[in-house]
């Protein structure tokens, strides 16, 4: 296995570990798929706060293997403005602080570009209570 994978696999194994610690109080969101990818987000802080919160896109293809060439770009709404992404080395993960909006619901809007193709893939999240 190269080494990109295998901070990959710390990087889930530390997220896992993060996780059983939050006391179950966490929104679980759903992975979705496009194309051969999976594509799975965290919030931080989980349940996400009204306005900024820092969003996490994990991208993996067959076998989980990390899949690092992406754009993605995101925002709270149609009004907002796209943000784009930092990838975090070569393992498929990007982050970024995002504008989520507020209320007690937002749906927040993740679009992938790779080559000429692009999706838009929408998150339902539920904010923490203020």
């Amino acid at each position: 296995m190269n080494k990109h994978f295998h901070v990959f696999l710390s990087l889930i194994a530390a997220t896992a570990l993060v996780a059983c610690g939050d006391g179950g109080e966490g929104n679980a969101i759903a992975v979705q798929h496009w194309n051969d990818a999976d594509v799975r987000i965290e919030t931080h802080p989980n349940p996400p706060l009204a306005g900024v919160s820092e969003i996490v896109v994990i991208i993996t293809g067959p076998h989980g293997r990390p899949l690092p060439d992406y754009t993605v770009s995101m925002r709270g709404n149609d009004s907002m403005p796209w943000v784009q992404a930092i990838q975090d080395g070569m393992i498929g993960v990007y982050r970024r602080a995002v504008d989520i909006g507020d209320g007690k619901e937002v749906v927040l809007q993740v679009r992938l570009q790779q080559k000429t193709e692009q999706k838009i893939l929408l998150y339902p999240l539920k904010l923490a209570a203020g």
